[in-house]
């Protein structure tokens, strides 16, 4: 008999709230754990505080290139998959 599979978790990050709803339903039923954050201050509070097996950033949280600052925090303390976006 199988085991049933623990479900990635993703955090993902974007300031814009519409994203942040949809593409976190789209990945839920997908059967991935989101944890959603709206702030560079929210997403390093995560990061430091969970394990998540991939991050989702957009790179333009709150002032251009914010986002690297996210993005450079999950790389020194969980190495896994990350995928910036640029809008």
């Amino acid at each position: 008999m199988d085991k049933p599979k623990t479900p990635r978790r993703i955090l993902f990050v974007d300031d814009e709230p519409g994203i942040r709803v949809t593409l976190s339903a789209i990945l839920q039923a997908n059967g991935f754990q989101v944890t959603s954050a709206a702030t560079v201050a929210e997403a390093l509070r995560e990061i430091n505080s969970q394990t998540f097996d991939a991050l989702i950033s957009d790179l333009n949280i709150g002032e251009p290139g914010d986002g690297f600052t996210v993005v450079s925090a999950m790389r020194r303390t969980q190495p896994y998959l990350i995928c910036s976006c640029f809008h």
